[in-house]
This record gives structure tokens, C-alpha cells and sequence, in this order.
């Protein structure tokens, strides 16, 4: 389905090619590792931390995160990655969860990804943890494959 639109001649040119910079891109922070992290019992465990500095107030933070983890189960195998604004006692801004009742060792992939509008021009840090789900999964770990997280700040 195309359509074409015919302008008036009256039609501001100015329309057509604007500066404007809302919705670019302003910059890229990203954190990879590929450490091993194993967690248990209710204890989650930081993965990775990122920090970036808005330059105005009014921008916006998009976060990407990602990890493939494997959940060791007795009775389940679930894991839960959480994205918090500050330390994993600050703000939470995002849930991962997968996992199934199986009684079986899962490989999870967990991607997700925020906006977060954290309202200022001080340097903001992101923290992604890591946890098991449910009592039933006796360890959940990184099991030394990469996982990631990446800000960018998007002009208001």
C-alpha cells in the first residue's frame, strides 16, 4: 500500500528538513563479561554494572540486557535476572524471568531491554543481578557463557 502525498505550494520547506535531534541516539555505554556467576539459595548476585552521564534532563536511558544462564533444578529450573537504576538495593526498573517445572538442567536465554527516564544530568549506574527463581532450583549460573548490558542515551 503506497501512498503519495502531494504538498500546497504554500507548504513550509522547513518541514522537510528538519534538525531536529529528538530520538537520536547521543551516546553508548556497554559492560560484557563472561565470567562465571553461580547463585543459590534467596541471594541474587550482581552480573554487571554500567554507568552513564545524561546531558540533559529530559533524555532518556534505553537499556539492553542479555545473559544465557543455566538453572540447576531438584524440582524446577527457573531463573530471574532484575535491572535496577543505582546497586540491586536501589530502584528496580525491569524483570527477566524464565523457566519451566521441568526436572532438568535448562539453558535460559534472557534478553530484555528499558526505557528508564531517569530525570537528570548526574551520572546514572544500572545494575543487573542475578537469582534463582523458585525454591525448586538449586543453582543458577552464567556457566562462563557472555552476557551484557548496554545504555543509550536518546535525546527527549
Amino acid at each position: 500500500n503506497n501512498r503519495v502525498f502531494t504538498l500546497p505550494d504554500s507548504a513550509d520547506a522547513t518541514l522537510l528538513t528538519s534538525t531536529s535531534s529528538v530520538g537520536k541516539v547521543l551516546q553508548v555505554v556497554e559492560s560484557t563479561s563472561s565470567t562465571t556467576v553461580t547463585t543459590s539459595g534467596g541471594t541474587a548476585s550482581d552480573l554487571l554494572t554500567i554507568s552513564i552521564t545524561p546531558s540533559s534532563s529530559s533524555n532518556k536511558v534505553f537499556l539492553f540486557a542479555n545473559a544465557v544462564v543455566q538453572a540447576t533444578p531438584s524440582t524446577n529450573a527457573k531463573a530471574w535476572i532484575r535491572l535496577y537504576r543505582g546497586t540491586s538495593s536501589g530502584t528496580l526498573i525491569q524483570e527477566l524471568k524464565s523457566g519451566s517445572a521441568a526436572a532438568s538442567i535448562l539453558s535460559l536465554t534472557m534478553n530484555g531491554n528499558k526505557l528508564d527516564s531517569p530525570n537528570t544530568t548526574s551520572a546514572q549506574t544500572y545494575t543487573m543481578t542475578l537469582a534463582r527463581l523458585s525454591g525448586g532450583t538449586n543453582t543458577v549460573s552464567t556457566d562462563g557463557n557472555p552476557y551484557f548490558l548496554q545504555a543509550m542515551e536518546i535525546a527527549a
